[in-house]
């Protein structure tokens, strides 16, 4: 049917970092060739992601939460995804960064201007940014207005988020940064209810040990993840959201749902958290041994 999770082949520090722009120039150039058509996952849980990088919307019955906002230059696509399932931007309340990239926070700033959100993001990289902006990789897209989102609020490990239906607990999950946030809560659709659960960031690109020396960063982010996968293997999940939407094969169960209309909905499977986690660690094993 498709694979529940996918990840990119790990390569040598200068191969990632020399192919990570190119691949990126032709969406920079035709980013609504990216946009996705928004779907409701489940109940009110939607997505309002790209091709490249994943947003979800939460209808929390007292405004709307969005989790991350991709690029900057992206913010027409994501208006554009938000009205076409029926809600209005200007009720976004709260906006969670899941970590401290460019990609993930690129409109937050825009979104913040437009409609006065609350932009939420970890403390821990918060700081880390705070030290070195250059963390944050916005010299890696080619937009002028590229900047950092400064949080209104700094998230510590264990926070739980609240508005309006929804309680979002919040746990410290370093490795792709070390203040990468996981973020689990419940989702409904009136008769059942759900657990969520993201795993905010879980690619290597920012993992290497040159890139942690080349910016004055401990090194040791493969074990910080380890950690994290230990830590966060006991939660229940029933749908498994993505960071990118390869690393959960988003695309690939919605084409699914359409061609398969009165089928079980593949985003729940309470066993996709755990063959995450497994791919997650096979993969950062693979890492290891190459010598990163």
């Amino acid at each position: 049917m498709y694979e529940e999770c996918r990840f990119a082949p790990i390569r040598s520090y200068r191969d990632a970092f020399d192919t990570f722009a190119p691949k990126l120039q032709d969406f920079y150039a035709r980013p609504a060739e990216y946009w996705v058509e928004p779907f409701q996952i489940f109940g009110n849980l939607y997505y309002v992601g790209d091709k490249k990088v994943c947003m979800h919307l939460i209808d929390t019955g007292d405004g709307l939460i969005l989790f991350d906002t991709g690029y900057g230059h992206t913010t027409h696509l994501i208006l554009e995804s938000i009205r076409r399932i029926g809600f209005d931007p200007k009720n976004i309340r709260y906006i969670i960064q899941s970590h401290g990239h460019f990609d993930h926070f690129g409109s937050s700033n825009e979104l913040r201007r437009l409609y006065g959100c609350k932009v939420f993001m970890s403390s821990v990289d918060t700081q880390l940014l705070r030290e070195n902006p250059k963390l944050a990789l916005v010299e890696s897209g080619p937009m002028p207005y590229n900047e950092i989102a400064w949080p209104d609020e700094e998230i510590q490990d264990g926070d739980v988020i609240q508005l309006g239906n929804t309680a979002i607990r919040c746990v410290l999950a370093p490795g792709h940064t070390y203040g990468t946030m996981a973020f689990f809560f419940d989702v409904t659709d009136g008769s059942r209810t759900l657990r969520a659960g993201y795993y905010g960031g879980v690619g290597t690109l920012t993992m290497y040990k040159q890139y942690c020396l080349d910016r004055g960063l401990p090194v040791g982010k493969s074990e910080a993840m380890r950690q994290s996968i230990l830590k966060l293997w006991d939660e229940p999940v029933d749908i498994l959201m993505g960071n990118h939407p390869s690393q959960n094969c988003t695309l690939e169960k919605r084409a699914w749902m359409l061609e398969n209309p009165e089928e079980k909905n593949p985003f729940i499977n309470p066993e996709a958290w755990h063959i995450f986690l497994s791919a997650l660690e096979k993969n950062r094993q693979k890492f290891d041994e190459a010598g990163n």
